[in-house]
């Protein structure tokens, strides 16, 4: 078994359908947790969703820490904030798993540092993955039938880095670049996945096809937004929208062809993101579903109505369907205490 293989069917705890053949995921984001957040609220939102939507598996979306007087800048800050917002998977032993976004190492604790932390949480199932890519957690979770045979779906996370300021660092470019918004729609010079973790998706992709016996259905999340999102907000009426585009999209600048290569390979149904805390719409775009999952920051943003997360519920009889909805902080909690 290659290294490429052996990395991606790797997990600390196993995904497995429920034996009614349902299998549902719901994703947050943008918790902007650090010194002096608002612990309280946030746990509750977050123990809310996970009561009242049982999901099988969690995944967190990038900003995880606050970019500004609230962050984390140690070890023992990150503890603290992981204590509390893991809590509702920790007790109920639901597997979770998260990327990171463009704020959680803003104040020095380097990603690298983070990740060896998350990683000691008993149901943290997020990987490292490959040191070459220059980014840290970019990874495959595998989801098998409830038997444990046959992998029936599977969980792309990619580090999306942070903004363009730190591209000529990273590729060497001694010179200054101008970058240009996408289009309509668009705002904010962004960085996305690289090229390098655009390939590593198109190999893990066919060795596990060669693995599994077929093409494995999947879902792809990280933190910054494609371009191809922006165009799903300019299309409205073409890509059967379905939630609140408040705000502009804050996509990569410069295309590694990510979306290309997902169309190619035909097996992810689903991009999604966080960042914009005022974006939670779905749309499909040459059959792939784009969007976002909200937000669950008290200070980076204070909507309510997109305050929350997004469901994902895949059926064993056509795992190729990703289903999809929104759901708000504020309705989880009204229900819990009904």
């Amino acid at each position: 078994m290659n290294e490429i293989l052996k990395d991606a069917l790797y997990t600390k705890k196993p995904l497995k359908f429920k034996e009614n053949g349902k299998y549902k995921i719901l994703m947050i984001s943008d918790i902007h947790g650090g010194k002096c957040y608002n612990a309280a609220d946030t746990v509750r939102d977050i123990d809310a969703l996970v009561e009242t939507e049982k999901p099988d598996l969690v995944i967190m979306g990038g900003d995880i820490a606050g970019p500004g007087y609230i962050h984390v800048e140690t070890e023992e800050d990150l503890r603290n904030v992981l204590d509390g917002i893991t809590s509702p998977m920790e007790k109920r032993n639901i597997p979770w798993a998260h990327v990171y976004g463009n704020h959680d190492d803003n104040f020095g604790l380097e990603n690298a540092v983070q990740q060896k932390i998350y990683e000691t949480y008993p149901n943290c199932v997020s990987k490292a993955g490959p040191e070459d890519l220059g980014a840290t957690g970019n990874y495959f979770l595998p989801i098998y039938d409830s038997k444990g045979e046959k992998i029936v779906f599977g969980v792309y996370g990619l580090d999306s880095h942070r903004g363009v300021e730190a591209y000529e660092k990273f590729f060497g470019i001694k010179e200054k670049y101008n970058y240009y918004h996408a289009g309509a729609n668009t705002s904010g010079n962004y960085d996305g996945a690289h090229f390098d973790q655009v390939m590593w998706y198109y190999n893990t992709s066919k060795e596990i096809e060669k693995y599994n016996g077929a093409k494995v259905p999947s879902l792809m999340y990280m933190h910054i937004p494609t371009p191809e999102h922006a165009l799903v907000a300019s299309h409205k009426n073409k890509t059967d929208f379905s939630g609140y585009h408040l705000e502009d999209i804050a996509c990569n600048v410069v295309n590694f062809g990510l979306f290309g290569a997902c169309l190619q390979r035909g097996d992810v149904r689903g991009i999604f993101c966080g960042h914009e805390h005022e974006n939670n719409f779905c749309g499909t775009y040459c059959g792939i579903k784009l969007g976002y999952d909200g937000h669950m920051s008290y200070h980076a943003c204070h909507n309510d109505e997109v305050r929350g997360g997004r469901v994902f519920e895949i059926d064993i009889s056509d795992p190729y369907t990703l289903n999809t909805y929104l759901v708000k902080s504020k309705d989880a909690v009204k229900k819990l205490c009904k």
